[in-house]
């Protein structure tokens, strides 16, 4: 825990004296308190809320983090005073000792944007970008000790170097001419681990092998497939209270009560997505085996008990010399019981605690709620167009900005494979037999997913 806690510090350090230049900043002279509308999409993990926070976040009337909450949340936790282990979950009454809620708040601030990135490469302002690019690698590459200078260098001559030829400012194509530089000097970092197509990073980058298990070897902040940070536009302090805060991490489920302190002045609204088991289930058994997703390295003790319990998953530990220690995606209380199960219904468990989690807030909290079947998004344009008019009107954003998604074309987004419909048919008879589960079956039947129709399920 030692080393953790120090790395920690060391990571805090470094993002500390790219902040400091912001402090002055109208914006920075404001906080979280400021916020007085938030919208969170909840499920559970592989339910298409990457696609669905992309899409939302282009909206003018919007503003989001350029990435999850989780990387913020993990640089925040006092480890001293809470094993996060033991689950995703924090008691309500360990808030305030556990998390530092004025760094999570900075941090916050730090990464809030607005919809548009700029395009002409010659009006971007590549200093503060390439603090924006700084302070992202720091939360990727855990492993590292990155070296102020030696980032700054190398990050500002792949920018010279692509504007020299480019116009246009194109995300991947500029990243993949930063990422030479950067493996240059630090050969630990590998470019398969960014949400990048395969084909197009192996293309650029023959001689490196795509990976199997996780890019760190002791803990990760921000989970792979580490996202693409584009030239963001900044809100300015109106903008906390006039537009809406859109917000999407998969551990937010467990961490509502955390949400809530954060944002104490807020009224909080909850997008409920949903989407059928088989198609879950198959989507976060594809998760296990990638490359992405390595959210706790259970080697790691942070309490006083000298005891590690092994993952022993049937189809995963016995498959990989990582299988052993390192746990994908959220981690649901209970999970031990499912330390020695077959994947499926590991996975099975997840898409049932988080949605069973959600369900549990709803009933509790109060809030405002809309529930969106992914299927409905995916199924045809007329579907799509819908959900989305019905999404607009619940986050009261006028509905004639639905034309700026482009809702013709969806973009990939944090995706193991291809897009395709009925994947999960590949899988079909392990799946079904989770059918055979109540649990499962009263979860499905409450999200209005039928086992008489599950032929249909996309």
């Amino acid at each position: 825990m030692q080393d953790i806690k120090r790395k920690i510090h060391s990571i805090r350090s470094f993002r500390k004296g790219i902040l400091e230049k912001r402090r002055n900043s109208e914006l920075f002279l404001h906080s979280l308190k400021d916020v007085r509308r938030v919208v969170i999409i909840n499920s559970s993990s592989r339910s298409g809320s990457s696609l669905l926070y992309a899409l939302l976040g282009k909206l003018p009337h919007v503003i989001s983090l350029t990435g999850e909450a989780a990387p913020f949340y993990k640089l925040n936790t006092v480890l001293d005073k809470f094993n996060p282990h033991l689950s995703d979950r924090l008691p309500t009454e360990m808030l305030d000792a556990v998390i530092d809620q004025q760094g999570l708040s900075l941090d916050f601030m730090s990464d809030l944007y607005l919809a548009g990135m700029e395009t002409d490469v010659r009006k971007i302002d590549a200093d503060t970008y390439i603090d924006d690019l700084m302070l992202r690698f720091s939360l990727q590459w855990t492993d590292l000790e990155l070296d102020h200078d030696i980032l700054r260098k190398c990050i500002a001559q792949a920018f010279e170097q692509y504007a020299a030829t480019a116009l246009v400012f194109r995300t991947e194509d500029f990243y993949l001419e930063l990422l030479a530089g950067l493996c240059s000097i630090w050969p630990q970092i590998n470019p398969f681990y960014y949400d990048i197509g395969t084909d197009k990073v192996a293309l650029r980058f023959p001689f490196i092998d795509i990976p199997v298990g996780p890019p760190a070897s002791v803990f990760t902040i921000e989970e792979p497939p580490f996202i693409l940070l584009p030239p963001c536009r900044r809100p300015a302090p109106a903008d906390l209270a006039d537009k809406v805060l859109l917000l999407k991490s998969t551990v937010d489920c467990y961490r509502m009560n955390l949400v809530e302190k954060l944002f104490p002045q807020a009224d909080i609204s909850i997008i409920h997505l949903v989407r059928n088991p088989a198609a879950t289930i198959n989507g976060i058994f594809d998760g296990w085996h990638h490359r992405g997703f390595f959210s706790h390295n259970l080697a790691t003790r942070f309490d006083n008990h000298s005891d590690q319990m092994k993952l022993r998953i049937k189809g995963y530990s016995d498959l990989y010399p990582f299988g052993s220690t390192w746990w994908n995606f959220d981690l649901p209380a209970g999970w031990e019981s499912f330390a020695d199960r077959e994947l499926v219904e590991v996975c099975a468990f997840q898409w049932h605690s988080a949605n069973a989690e959600i369900l549990g807030n709803l009933a509790a909290g109060g809030k405002r709620s809309c529930t969106v079947h992914f299927e409905d998004i995916i199924r045809s344009i007329g579907s799509r167009r819908d959900v989305f008019s019905r999404m607009l009107d619940f986050m009261t954003v006028p509905e004639e900005q639905a034309e700026l998604l482009r809702l013709d074309d969806l973009p990939v987004v944090q995706s193991t494979l291809p897009p395709q419909l009925y994947r999960w048919k590949k899988r079909r008879d392990i799946i079904s037999r989770l059918l055979d589960n109540p649990k499962v079956v009263a979860m499905a039947e409450t999200l209005g997913y039928y086992r008489e129709s599950m032929d249909d399920w996309l």
